[in-house]
């Protein structure tokens, strides 16, 4: 295999990263080879021998996730190549990485044989090869142990992580910094405490290399040199932190082209996403600890609702060879996450997260402020002031976001003040979808809810809606808060808001649809929760069931699933002081011929279908003929059209319309039409 390195040396680290600076001069020579691909080897030992066409070459490799120099260890012989899990825990002995520094595991965990290796060629300038790197678990059976998890190998050197100074991993100088600055700090909230892991930016990017695994093959999906970061909001804060994963040209490619999350499709539904410059290995949040998979269930089923979610996928982590445990790969959000969704220049976006410029200038903040502050401040009731917002602002996916936090009682969003963003295009590109400047809003980081760090009975304190609607409350001040008090003035958003809260309900969350994804997911992550609780919970004398922590879990997001289902639409009715929810039954005159859709939505039912609605409230039904069908009229009972002029009578043709608006009964039922 032939690649290109550099003539003048400048450092082992920078080759590693494939750093070349176009005044210098490449030549072509040949990489290490190694004997064995990266993988699982259930054998108890196995042999690796690492090559190279040049019989002159010296050739150099580490075991330790480092880049490999001319001090690390000269391979002369093959390395026999054992079950390194039964060796002594070295990276995860470290106890330096979260504020009360009191937990190791007491137990040898999984690990994997890393490893690096570079060729020196004396012959030719004393000129060095790139480093080639493999991850390989031997003695070890994937299947049994992860399941249908895709596994993801990150290797670094140790000190990138782990240095007093520089490592971007642990407490480090910038705590002690900080501690010495005020001793009051040391009374501050974990999650508070300023640490190396603070850290943000790419200037606390460090260089490392990743080897994917996908769940259905046991050899390598793909590898790169990337940059990695410490993301996130509080959870830097825990033992398990999260992974930022960048490509960079610096690095050796600007982008991953690779298919990592499955189905994937654009966000103005023009195809597959076919490149991903960065995205994030998560510890769950809020949700660490609990099920793990809060944020991807949750996403999940909101994912066709009129904002961006973050595609995600359940994995299994090992750091520099040691099991570092189950993750969710996620999207992230950037510039370039729009340019590769919407075929929008990513010089040409804008990207507000809580206040701050995440993409864009300094000025694209003033231009949100301004619309945001005139929605706060004038009269939405008056509909010359709603046209206005509606043309600048994406009121809908507002409202259908507004609603998805009620329900699952999201603590921790914009209704707190908290993980919220927007993006729009600075200059408007005409005939582009979504390139007409309104801002738009992005969906993330949803698991502090549906009873996270309370008990399952939790489902029935409802003070997300309550207090949002409450511009006196506590929760009153915040942009979420403020922005729904004054919307919900005028009419047209009102019936929105509400028809958007019963279809999160009836629809996003009709209980076999949820309880089928968590079945899902419990089923892809249990085989790995041993092994998680082992790393980072199990302490010594503790006897519980290693898996209780998370079964319990489970059994409490199930239970507060369940149970907030039940009585959400009588807390519905009890805020907004309507009548009882009644049922409206929707069908076809056969569905072979066509279907419908409820209230903008863009799933298209093709059965019966049943859900709660207000008396008070218009109901939207839209006919969806099938191909070379035609749409005839509606027919109802119990219930009658918003539109008064509207009557069943087929000779008037403005019953061709097919969407309707309704009033429902009790007993409502309608019927589409089609030929």
């Amino acid at each position: 295999m032939i690649t290109k390195v550099l003539i003048n040396l400048l450092s082992l680290v920078l080759v590693s990263a494939k750093v070349v600076e176009n005044t210098e001069k490449t030549v072509e020579y040949d990489l290490p080879v190694f004997n064995l691909e990266s993988g699982f080897y259930e054998e108890s030992s196995v042999n690796l021998k690492i090559e190279t066409s040049d019989p002159d070459a010296i050739i150099y490799y580490t075991i330790d996730g480092s880049i490999p120099n001319e001090n690390s260890t000269i391979y002369e012989n093959p390395i026999t190549l054992k079950n390194k899990s039964l060796e002594e825990n070295i990276l995860s002995a470290y106890k330096q990485v979260e504020p009360s520094q009191s937990f190791a595991p007491t137990e040898k965990i999984n690990k994997a044989n890393v490893i690096r290796a570079i060729a020196k060629y004396p012959n030719k300038n004393n000129t060095f090869s790139e480093v080639v790197s493999k991850t390989y678990w031997v003695g070890m059976n994937r299947k049994k142990l992860y399941g249908d998890l895709p596994l993801i190998s990150l290797m670094t050197d140790s000190d990138n992580l782990f240095d007093y100074e520089k490592g971007i991993y642990i407490l480090g100088k910038d705590y002690d910094d900080w501690l010495n600055e005020n001793p009051e700090n040391i009374n501050v909230s974990d999650y508070l405490r300023k640490a190396n892991y603070s850290r943000k930016g790419k200037t606390s990017e460090v260089p490392a290399f990743i080897e994917y695994f996908p769940a259905e093959k046991n050899r390598q999906g793909f590898s790169d040199n990337v940059g990695i970061r410490i993301m996130g909001g509080a959870s830097r804060s825990f033992i398990q932190k999260s992974f930022r994963v960048t490509y960079r040209e610096e690095y050796g490619k600007k982008n991953l082209k690779y298919d990592l999350f499955k189905r994937n499709s654009r966000s103005d539904g023009k195809g597959p996403i076919t490149k991903y410059k960065s995205f994030n290995i998560r510890n769950g949040g809020n949700d660490n600890g609990y099920t793990y998979f809060r944020d991807t269930l949750f996403q999940t089923l909101i994912r066709d609702r009129d904002f961006d979610t973050q595609s995600q996928d359940l994995a299994v982590l090992y750091l520099d060879g040691e099991f570092w445990g189950v993750y969710q790969l996620t999207e992230n959000y950037s510039e370039h996450y729009i340019e590769n969704n919407y075929d929008i220049d990513k010089d040409n976006v804008a990207i507000i997260k809580k206040y701050n410029v995440e993409a864009g200038v300094d000025s694209d903040l003033a231009i949100f402020n301004k619309i945001i502050n005139f929605i706060e401040s004038e009269n939405m009731a008056d509909p010359k002031n709603y046209a206005k917002v509606a043309k600048q602002f994406d009121i809908n996916a507002f409202a259908w976001y507004g609603a998805f936090i009620s329900y699952i009682e999201n603590r921790d969003s914009m209704f707190n003040d908290n993980n919220w963003a927007f993006w729009h295009v600075r200059e408007p590109v005409p005939g582009v979808s979504y390139g007409d400047g309104m801002w738009r809003f992005m969906l993330f980081d949803t698991e502090f809810g549906a009873g996270t760090y309370r008990d399952a009975s939790d489902y029935v304190n409802s003070v997300i809606l309550r207090n949002a609607l409450n511009s006196t409350s506590t929760l009153g001040n915040n942009i979420g808060s403020k922005l729904l008090v004054s919307l919900i003035k005028n009419r047209d958003f009102k019936n929105l808001f509400i028809n958007a809260l019963c279809d999160v309900r009836n629809i996003n969350f009709a209980l076999d649809r949820v309880n089928s994804l968590i079945d899902e997911l419990d089923e892809r992550i249990r085989i790995v929760m041993e092994e998680q609780f082992v790393r980072y919970f199990k302490k010594e004398g503790n006897k519980d069931e290693p898996i209780k922590r998370y079964t319990d879990s489970l059994e409490n997001l199930k239970t507060w699933i369940n149970g907030r289902h039940s009585i959400y639409m009588d807390y519905l009715s009890d805020v907004f002081n309507y009548t009882p929810a009644v049922e409206v039954t929707v069908t076809s005159n056969k569905f072979k011929k066509g279907g419908f859709t409820i209230n903008g939505g863009s799933t298209v039912f093709n059965k019966e279908y049943k859900g709660l609605y207000f008396k008070e409230n218009v109901l939207y039904l839209t006919a969806t003929p099938s191909r070379g069908r035609t749409f005839k009229y509606w027919k109802i009972k119990n219930c009658k059209f918003a539109n008064p002029n509207y009557s069943v009578n087929t000779k008037q043709s403005k019953l061709k319309k097919a969407t309707v608006g309704i009033y429902p009964s009790k007993g409502c039922k309608v019927v589409a039409y089609f030929k």
